[in-house]
């Protein structure tokens, strides 16, 4: 007895049509619906055609459609063309299909994935609004990959301020533990300020739950605060606000009353102390 494969199956339909329509049909509504029918019928086969179509569809609605559809497929083959249509979507300061783009590169999670991103960081030769958005996407990652090359790019003393801040938050913000470690303690023996507000406004941004860490990161505030308050005239009121702000952020984290946080905060830093 005779088996027919998939593509012999006298039931299969024939994409042919379906992709000529998207690559030249002039209606876009046609191309964003022979998109939809690919992605339905042809599965890996629909990944090229969708490829093309992110790339040189000249209606930003399909485009933003096949980015979507390539993530929902989760191939692969797709990673290097939805890089490249990121980049230029931050050319084009298209935030909307950089969003889609985006979230199509996370639900692919190709394992090459973060090392093009830190690439693309690291590259001084790319636009800095590129670098900064490729720092963003590590962050949403979160992945050991994507934690490892934001820590190798903090410690890098190549890596220029700006970048080197925006790695700082992005780290924070996966609130990953060995991440977290390396920014507190370096937060602990500075004192350089612009560095102490980087850190203290990701964290304020950032949903920490673990009432150990929430403690750690409270004292070391209330050290900072107790430092700035210290050089009385010389003192930066915008820090001072910014801490006493994110003092009220991690006591809401943890569903402290905020008087009650600050007690024991108070008590925490009065041991260390010596008190």
């Amino acid at each position: 007895m005779s088996h027919l494969s998939e593509d012999d199956s006298p039931f299969k339909e024939d994409l042919e049509p379906l992709i000529i329509t998207l690559k030249t049909d002039q209606d876009w509504n046609k191309r964003f619906g022979a998109a939809s029918k690919l992605y339905r019928l042809g599965k890996e086969k629909a990944i090229d055609p969708l490829i093309h179509s992110l790339q040189y569809d000249t209606h930003k609605e399909v485009r933003r459609f096949s980015a979507d559809l390539l993530g929902r497929l989760g191939d692969p083959r797709a990673t290097w063309a939805l890089i490249a249509a990121l980049r230029q979507s931050v050319i084009d300061k298209d935030t909307t299909l950089f969003h889609h783009i985006s979230e199509a590169l996370i639900n692919i999670k190709g394992s090459d994935l973060p090392s093009i991103l830190i690439g693309t960081v690291d590259d001084k030769g790319e636009t800095y609004e590129v670098r900064i958005k490729s720092l963003e996407l590590l962050g949403k990652l979160g992945d050991n990959a994507s934690v490892t090359g934001l820590i190798n790019l903090i410690k890098n003393p190549k890596t220029e301020g700006k970048i080197r801040g925006k790695a700082i938050q992005e780290l924070i913000y996966t609130g990953n533990l060995a991440g977290l470690q390396l920014i507190l303690d370096q937060l602990e023996v500075t004192n350089r300020r612009e560095f102490q507000k980087i850190v203290i406004e990701a964290i304020n941004a950032t949903p920490f739950k673990n009432k150990t860490i929430v403690f750690r990161i409270g004292e070391i505030l209330l050290r900072i605060s107790e430092q700035e308050e210290a050089k009385k005239a010389k003192k930066d009121q915008n820090l001072l606000k910014l801490i006493a702000e994110t003092l009220r952020t991690l006591a809401k984290n943890i569903n402290e009353p905020f008087n009650e946080f600050m007690d024991k905060l108070i008590d925490v830093r009065n041991k260390i102390k010596g008190k």
